[in-house]
């Protein structure tokens, strides 16, 4: 009789897609170009009559290029009875190369009319550029989770016998990427207007694959709203913008004054379409981009671009600019990066009993992962990847914590609904977040956003964890349970309680640093004993930090006992209390920035 086989297929490579992204548009690029490319390989899995398992479709037509479903990086599959597993592999991997061409060329073409390439080196850099890894194994018809195992075992050993080769195209004498310097520049020269398109720098290099990232398709409806972290950061000065023009006549005939982008630029080449949702009291589609509320960035075009035709433009814009700041003050210059997936989900796998099970937990999955984007949105930021159970998205600083918030309820309610029948444990979701200036490198904010994420794991899962990185002084990381534990209240909702206390002016904006004070005086540790009354002090730090807070207040205001017991109730660590409310300080100014409502006593 014959034999059906489980396939497990993996493309790549991951971390040089996401590596090597200087801009968020590249970043957004090399994870939708990844997904493309595993779409491609589940077409074709699909085409050839197998039974995908992960991803789970429902419509064959989730499978056509640039259709808003995102498969990760490894296909799952069931082989018809009698089928050849050698020979559909194969045909994958055709159709991995076959988009991969296409994606390409369609990049090629758009990147020509602004720059020209070295045709030769740009086709070799494209042959040489994949991962294609397969392994397959017979399905044992009353053991699925030990098929499963075994097929997973040999595709992590296929992955290990990688071939080496040596590159084949010369670099000598050639400049290397400015990306990441791995490969050769494909540029050779630019056209009148190359030097000022959009997608590239003057001097900037880049090798194939940095033309195909930067030339992508940029009128696909995914595309971020965002380019850098500077539109990011600027999010919360354009929200209280928002609320301002809608009261005040004079700041929205400001706004519409803007000169528009073509003025300011006049000789620059193809820009690309605007996707931004939100208010629209600003001129996206033909006005300056939003990074310019900052000054510094403000003052870095204007030297390189007010020249000639365009200097008056950028006169009328600082004149609209210095009179925004003078009124709603100047722009955060952080944002935020956010990583999460779900906690033990090899082992929630390996615990489902047969593939419709399986296949169930894989179309959940997908939901997560297409309400994730819905929920991302809805906070005033844009999901990088969401595919399975991985997310990735950038936030501005202002809506981060409530938007982590929700990410996780949404996973908790969807592994309720994926392990409903399937007798296993429902798994739990960890999340990292990066609050960064808006300069640093954006390889240098995800590793910090992994950072945060290891230990949000390494403290023992379902919890988030927070770094604040600023441009001086060491970096702060504090994390927590998404769930009240130990007497401590969530995490998301201490910093929340801590921001609305600043932003009443409660609290002392010097405070955290005094308590530190007193933590190298009387010890890190705070004790507390449940008394007649509530809560009491159990021993001098505890003591003298309840005293700093009744005592310290900001402005005229005063905090009471009952507040000021609330904020400290579950506090073990007088160091990461600190810490706590030097991140919610950063928070409430944005959250003031933005002119967020605060909640009715």
């Amino acid at each position: 009789m014959a034999k059906q086989h489980l396939i497990n297929i993996a493309v790549g490579p991951v971390q040089e897609f996401i590596a090597s992204a200087r801009k968020l548009r590249d970043l957004w690029y090399g994870s939708f170009l990844l997904s493309e490319l595993a779409k491609a390989v589940a077409g074709q899995l699909h085409a050839q009559g197998c039974e995908l398992i992960f991803p789970a479709i429902t419509d064959p037509k989730d499978l056509n290029p640039g259709s808003p479903l995102n498969v990760a990086n490894k296909i799952l599959a069931l082989m018809p009875e009698g089928s050849d597993p050698a020979g559909i592999a194969d045909d994958c991997r055709t159709a991995f190369r076959k988009r991969w061409q296409g994606i390409c060329e369609d990049a090629k073409t758009r990147a020509e009319r602004v720059v020209t390439l070295d045709q030769q080196m740009f086709a070799a850099q494209v042959a040489d550029f994949g991962e294609f890894y397969a392994a397959w194994t017979p399905l044992e018809p009353d053991n699925y989770a030990c098929s499963l195992e075994r097929c997973g075992q040999l595709l992590a050993g296929r992955k290990g016998l990688r071939e080496f080769s040596a590159p084949a195209w010369s670099g000598v004498g050639k400049p290397k990427s400015s990306l990441d310097g791995i490969r050769e520049s494909v540029i050779t020269g630019y056209t009148t207007s190359g030097r000022s398109a959009f997608q590239i720098k003057q001097g900037e290099e880049l090798d194939a694959l940095g033309i195909v990232k930067r030339f992508g398709p940029w009128n696909h409806p995914d595309r971020p709203h965002f380019d850098n972290l500077a539109q990011v950061a600027a999010e919360p000065f354009l929200a209280g913008l928002a609320e301002s023009a809608g009261q005040d006549s004079d700041t929205a005939a400001l706004i519409s004054s803007l000169p528009s982008a073509n003025e300011l630029y006049p000789v620059r080449a193809e820009r690309p379409p605007k996707t931004q949702p939100g208010w629209d009291g600003w001129p996206w589609e033909t006005g300056p981009s939003t990074e310019l509320l900052h000054p510094a960035v403000f003052e870095a075009e204007y030297r390189e671009h007010a020249v000639n035709q365009a200097q008056d433009a950028w006169n009328r814009v600082r004149g609209v600019l210095q009179t925004l700041w003078k009124n709603q003050g100047h722009p955060s210059p952080y944002a935020c990066l956010l990583v999460g997936d779900g906690d033990n989900m090899g082992k929630t796998l390996d615990r489902l009993q047969d593939m419709q099970a399986h296949q169930k937990f894989s179309r959940e999955l997908e939901n997560f992962a297409r309400a994730v984007r819905r929920t991302v949105s809805d906070h005033g930021g844009q999901v990088v990847y969401s595919g399975g159970d991985d997310v990735m998205a950038y936030l501005p600083l202002h809506r981060v914590i409530d938007c982590a918030r929700a990410i996780n309820e949404l996973f908790r309610q969807t592994m309720e609904q994926a392990c409903a029948a399937g007798n296993v444990d429902i798994p739990t979701f960890s999340m990292g977040i990066a609050v960064v200036h808006m300069r640093m490198p954006l390889h240098r904010a995800l590793d910090l956003a992994r950072a945060a994420e290891r230990m949000a794991k390494d403290q023992g899962r379902a919890r988030l964890a927070l770094v604040q990185s600023k441009r001086s002084g060491s970096d702060i990381i504090v994390h927590g349970h998404w769930y009240e534990a130990d007497q401590l209240p969530p995490l998301p909702r201490r910093l929340t309680l801590y921001a609305e206390a600043y932003r009443r002016r409660l609290l002392s904006s010097r405070l955290a640093y005094q308590l530190r004070a007193i933590g190298k005086e009387c010890g890190n540790a705070m004790q507390w004993l449940q008394g007649p009354g509530g809560l009491e002090p159990g021993n001098s730090t505890a003591a003298e930090a309840l005293r700093l807070i009744l005592h310290k207040q900001s402005g005229t205001k005063k905090i009471d006992l009952e507040t000021a017991l609330a904020m400290l109730a579950g506090q073990r660590s007088i160091r990461h209390f600190s810490d706590e409310l030097v991140i919610a300080h950063q928070l409430s100014g944005a959250m003031e920035l933005a002119h967020m409502p605060l909640p009715t006593d």
